[in-house]
């Protein structure tokens, strides 16, 4: 079976909550990496998603942690939607060092 991941990078604004983490994720760029299998059809090759995780830094170290990625998508709905309402000051960032890398 055929397999493959792809990676987007999501922004934002202001600290976040998600499912599964106790405290919040701070504003910054996230790289989110979505594994998905291929089924293939008659006509075309769709593909099913098997697996989301976010990239966190934390010091010198760089964890993937397993999120939903409704829940992410979500998050981050929430926080272009405060940036846009003038809630969240748009491309405000966090103390900390780029998350994403």
């Amino acid at each position: 079976m055929t397999t493959r991941t792809t990676r987007k990078s999501m922004t934002f604004s202001a600290p976040f909550h998600l499912l599964g983490f106790e405290a919040p994720l701070p504003a910054g760029t996230y790289v989110v990496e979505t594994d998905e299998e291929a089924f293939e059809g008659y006509v075309h090759t769709a593909f099913r998603r098997t697996a989301a995780s976010l990239r966190i830094r934390t010091g010198p170290t760089i964890e993937h942690h397993q999120v939903d990625p409704l829940h992410l998508e979500a998050a981050w709905q929430r926080d272009q939607d405060a940036a846009r309402s003038g809630l969240v000051p748009a491309g405000s960032t966090t103390t900390r060092a780029d998350p994403a890398r």
